[in-house]
């Protein structure tokens, strides 16, 4: 490495001997490199550089403003390495995203960072994975390396430095506000995907990196708020008119339970594409007899919190910044109006039902701001069938549900997440497969769809069992169905027979008579939809929807409201929050221990009690101890000997080590 730095080669010290044209050329040369690696062609990325040349060079200038860093230190030649590799690296990063999800690599994904590694196993290969590890490995040495061995500059010059780093920094200030002008670069992203091609992924992580939460309206005033909540409160709701539906008798209202089914869609949208046999039949006769319709959805491919936490919150994530998960940021602090606080308002419990973990999106912490009573996830069902991916597979969900109907006296609310429909989807050909697939050009991708059909082709059969329980339920149920968003395929508006990869489609079903009402929706308006049917209007959200629907003014109303309720000044609750979090219990059926006593066996310890599952995990005196799981009513516990006093604590603790929740029993030996 030494000779390579001696005055008789090229050396590199020549190459940086400009350090200001020298950010400009590296900036520029990350940026080919990075949206090369994001379009995945040469060719894309070259009609992107001479179709909007703006914004390419202006991306370029983003990346040089980053690199700009290595003026202000002496081991600058290094700093320029590592930030070049770091901008390639993300570029890299979301060609692989691309490949599985559809949607691009944003900042939001830094915070999730923790379950994408929990994940990692379900998306490659141990082989894939030794690569991926060996080859992080080499890139750190060779980081190292370069680190002693690149040489240090003499000086360095701060106050030219400064001036350009400060120029550089308002240059793009200014050129942002002319391309925001101008309409060549966009400040919100209706479609993510879309916008990081058209304004370049160094502008779309950069803005989801600043932009988050919901901007100040121009027009927000006490003003502004006090006329639209006039017009909310005020304006009479309309019995038997398109308005509003005639209510539901008072005696007997319906228990509610909405079914957000994982990447869920209709396969004969998809054209081209053939399938042996009806894959969804169940599905396809719901929605032939029953109240349905497309649902526009926030996301394609990933996702599914914001299509929850839309039908949730009847917020619109257009308002949102790009590519946020308001679960992981504005949900931390603060509580909102939402499904379950207006069910319980009119006497509901609610429930949330989610067969993978707990902490994915912080559901366990959300779900208190979001006002569930309790949460049921995996770690507190008995999954005996999973996916050959790993995925619990949908059946579980029918007990739980009928639990959380059955856990108490009055009419449930309860919101049901599943995720059997889950990718990755493998590209090894099925042996013997129910359904067989074909139209795709490219076996592989053939192969993965067909095995994603076969899934959903399971989930349809779960839909069957589920509604068999309810028609035969005593009570009166509604089921609102429906598909979170599409699966990542890469497919595009024009492979698609209704022509939008957002659409998915949802169903009303009711084992009591209700007449068959078909619109599309956004999904941001479904449980507004849904009160309507019922006859409810809690809730200012759901007013508003319900009554400002069609006016040319809907989404600027919308807009002032969601940023009033969460970042301003909560002139709709008065001033003050109202929705204080709820103490959620984690299993609608909480763990219990009973007993606790010597067995038999020597040194071996009998726990007793209900809805133990795989996930419970005993310890003794706070310490962790070699355990058995016997069944949902004992664990068996060995080499320990236990004495009066002792405190015996169960902990449901998932896949990430977090711990959900916990029972504690001291003992008392007779």
């Amino acid at each position: 490495m030494k000779h390579l730095f001696s005055k008789g080669n090229i050396r590199f010290e020549r190459i940086f001997q400009n350090p200001y044209s020298c950010c400009l050329i590296l900036g520029l040369l990350c940026n080919l490199a990075v949206e090369t690696l994001s379009r995945k062609s040469v060719i894309e990325m070259g009609q992107y550089l001479f179709q909007r040349p703006f914004v390419f060079l202006y991306n370029s200038l983003l990346i040089a403003f980053t690199l700009s860093a290595a003026l202000l230190v002496r081991r600058r030649i290094f700093v320029f390495t590592l930030l070049s590799f770091i901008w390639i690296g993300m570029g890299l990063t979301n060609s692989i995203l691309l490949v599985f999800r559809t949607t691009p690599f944003t900042a939001v994904d830094l915070r999730l960072i923790e379950y994408a590694v929990a994940l990692l196993d379900r998306y490659f290969s141990v082989t894939q994975l030794f690569f991926i590890g060996g080859l992080l490995l080499l890139v750190l040495a060779g980081l190292l390396v370069l680190f002693f061995k690149m040489p240090k500059q003499e000086r360095i010059i701060w106050k030219k430095s400064l001036i350009y780093i400060v120029g550089l920094f308002f240059l793009i200030r200014w050129l942002t506000w002319v391309g925001i002008q101008t309409n060549v670069l966009a400040k919100n992203f209706g479609n993510i995907n879309q916008a990081f091609r058209d304004y370049g992924f160094p502008y779309g992580f950069s803005s989801s990196l600043i932009n988050t939460g919901i901007d100040k309206p121009k027009d927000y005033s006490e003003d502004s708020m006090e006329e639209l909540l006039e017009g909310v409160t005020k304006r009479p709701i309309v019995h038997n008119s398109n308005i509003y539906e005639k209510p539901v008798e008072e005696s007997e209202p319906p228990n509610v339970i909405y079914l957000q089914l994982e990447s869920f869609f209709d396969p004969v949208y998809v054209k081209g594409v053939t399938c042996s046999k009806q894959p969804l039949p169940t599905f396809t006769m719901l929605k032939e007899q029953y109240t349905s319709g497309f649902l526009q959805v926030p996301s394609v491919g990933a996702g599914t919190a914001n299509t929850e936490f839309e039908i949730i919150t009847g917020m619109n994530l257009d308002f949102f910044g790009p590519g946020e998960y308001p679960y992981k940021t504005i949900l931390q602090e603060t509580t909102c109006e939402s499904l379950a606080y207006n069910m319980k308002e009119l006497g509901y419990f609610a429930h949330a039902i989610h067969n993978n973990e707990g902490t994915f999106y912080e559901r366990n912490k959300v779900f208190s701001q979001l006002g569930f009573d309790t949460f049921t996830s995996m770690e507190y069902m008995r999954i005996r069938e999973v996916t050959p991916i790993g995925w619990a597979k949908d059946e579980v969900l029918i007990g739980e549900i009928r639990k959380a109907l059955k856990s108490t006296e009055g009419k449930d609310v309860i919101y049901t997440i599943s995720v059997q429909g889950h990718g990755s989807y493998p590209t090894e050909k099925l042996e013997n497969p129910e359904i067989q697939v074909s139209g795709f050009l490219d076996q592989t991708q053939n192969h993965a769809f067909e095995y994603y059909v076969n899934e959903i082709y399971e989930m349809d059969l779960f839909l069957h069992d589920l509604t068999m329980m309810l028609q035969s339920y005593p009570e009166k149920v509604m089921l609102i169905l429906y598909g979170d968003h599409l699966p990542g395929f890469g497919f595009e508006d024009s492979d698609l027979e209704n022509g939008s990869i957002y659409q998915t489609e949802y169903v009303i079903w009711t084992n009591y008579l209700l007449e068959k009402q078909d619109r599309d929706l956004e999904a941001y308006q479904l449980s507004a939809y849904v009160m309507k049917l019922l006859g409810y209007q809690n809730g200012t959200l759901t007013k508003y929807h319900q009554l400002f629907e069609g006016r040319e003014d809907y989404l600027e109303g919308l807009n002032l409201l969601e940023y009033d309720m969460l970042y301003g000044d909560q002139e709709v609750f008065d001033g003050e929050n109202p929705y204080q979090p709820t103490k959620l219990q984690m299993g609608t059926e909480p763990v219990q221990i009973f007993s606790v006593y010597d067995a038999k066996e020597e040194d071996a310890v009998l726990v007793r009690g209900r809805n133990f599952t795989e996930y419970s995990f005993v310890t003794i005196n706070g310490k962790e101890v070699k355990q058995e799981f016997t069944n949902s009513f004992q664990i068996k516990v060995y080499d320990v000997i236990i004495k009066d006093g002792d405190l015996v604590e169960i902990h449901q603790i998932g896949k990430d080590k977090q711990i959900l929740s916990s029972v504690k029993k001291n003992i008392k030996k007779e």
